[in-house]
């Protein structure tokens, strides 16, 4: 068994424990995009029913322990205790796009990655990371295939939602543009400083089976299967009761909400 291999099983049996048949386990990152050996940081989610503080300790513990034993090294940019689990209430949220700020109307905000531990340590930033581990390259670890089928759908369609509020609703679109404007903000910012995504295969792949579930709905209509076009209004309506109440964003300390 190859490193790779060796360090998947590990993480597969520890899923076992964790979130037993009725959760799933999923590994993200370098190594699902690599597929190849590698000493980066090992990113994996769990996904089940919530953990006490005590669980998720152990969780970090094993995690960590893991590590070590392959030889990895660890980003602890991100606690490994918040991100290693997440609770179905939680993947719900990520799905229905409370990790941004969407008004009343539909009209979606994505706030700027601040990198520094209370952003990227929050409950909101958390739901974006979910949605990128469910909508980039990853290998599944086992457990519930069933429920991990629904959420990767829901996820497809999820980010459909989020690339065409990020174009111009008034122009066609094919989907090398709505994966693009998931790859670099208006501003110029990409990558971990944006959304987490990469331009390629696996993104187009994203974004077009979500599409086709858009269409299906009416959100978005084309003619040949190439150029589309969305309702902006049926597109915002989509997103507001998707996502309901004004999600929170991440507060830096010391400071006061209205």
């Amino acid at each position: 068994m190859n490193g790779l291999s060796a360090v998947l099983a590990d993480a597969a049996r520890l899923r076992a424990t964790v979130v037993g048949e009725h959760g799933y386990a999923l590994a993200y990152g370098s190594h699902a995009h690599s597929g190849s050996p590698t000493d980066s940081d090992l990113d994996l989610l769990y996904v089940g029913t919530r953990l006490s503080q005590k669980q998720r300790g152990q969780l970090t513990a094993t995690v960590l322990a893991l590590h070590r034993e392959h030889g990895l090294h660890l980003d602890t940019e991100v606690a490994h205790e918040g991100k290693l689990h997440a609770s179905l209430t939680e993947v719900a949220d990520a799905l229905a796009l409370r990790g941004f700020t969407v008004d009343k109307n539909g009209r979606l905000r994505i706030a700027p990655v601040v990198v520094e531990p209370w952003f990227l340590n929050s409950a909101t930033f958390k739901l974006r990371l979910i949605l990128n581990a469910l909508t980039t390259a990853h290998v599944f670890l086992g457990g519930a295939v069933g429920l991990y089928r629904r959420h990767c759908a829901a996820a497809d369609r999820a980010v459909a939602l989020l690339a065409l509020s990020l174009l111009d609703d008034t122009r066609p679109f094919t989907v090398a543009d709505a994966a693009t404007a998931l790859v670099t903000g208006p501003d110029g910012a990409a990558g971990e400083d944006f959304l987490g995504y990469t331009a390629g295969p696996v993104l187009h792949s994203t974004v077009q089976r979500g599409l086709a579930r858009l269409v299906a709905e009416a959100v978005a209509r084309s003619r040949d299967g190439v150029d589309f076009e969305q309702d902006s209004d049926r597109r915002r309506r989509t997103v507001a009761e998707l996502s309901g109440p004004a999600s929170p964003q991440p507060v830096r300390p010391g400071t006061m909400t209205a």
